[in-house]
């Protein structure tokens, strides 16, 4: 009788540390480093005809993807290295996509979609080709375009300004 008090103590620690690992295991924050490169909202359309192909229409998806992960990670001297390769090899970098919209309207096929490389296929593509990846890390920057016009003796700010005016006016997804 003197060893059930004692098992129930040693039952309850051991519900207690399990309990306590499993919030240590799902409630964790460490950082993770991902093994894709995620290219989103990837817009592509097409005309809805007798020759409508939706995998074509995938295809030429996952072309426009990898061009634009080329742009983000390769320098522009490096950029016409990659851009002639063929959709097979294309599609053997592609991990996963997945179709965010599709839609008809008015015979005109769209879809969005993103799409996931590998990370290590893709660098193992880019040390075939001799090429160094450069990673973009994104910042944020507050720039506040301010011009003096020393001949009206003015200071032109934003609305004024054609600096202001025209910064967003060629926007890529890369940039």
């Amino acid at each position: 009788m003197k060893c059930f008090p004692q098992l129930v103590k040693l039952k309850n620690l051991y519900i207690f540390f399990s309990i306590l690992a499993l919030l240590n295991i799902f409630f964790s924050t460490e950082n993770s480093n991902a093994k894709t490169f995620l290219i989103s909202e990837i817009e592509i359309s097409a005309p809805f005809n007798d020759s409508f192909d939706k995998n074509e229409i995938i295809n030429e998806s996952f072309v426009k993807a990898y061009t634009q992960l080329i742009l983000l990670t390769a320098q522009s001297i490096d950029v016409k290295k990659l851009t002639n390769i063929p959709i097979k090899q294309i599609k053997g970098l592609v991990e996963t996509f997945s179709i965010r919209e599709e839609k008809f309207i008015d015979e005109v096929y769209y879809l969005t979609l993103d799409v996931s490389f590998d990370k290590k296929n893709f660098f193992d593509l880019l040390e075939s080709k001799n090429i160094f990846p450069s990673l973009l890390i994104k910042k944020s920057l507050m720039f506040i375009p301010i011009i003096v016009d020393e001949d009206t003796n003015q200071i032109l700010l934003f609305s004024e300004n054609q600096l202001f005016k025209f910064w967003n006016s060629k926007k890529q997804k890369y940039h």
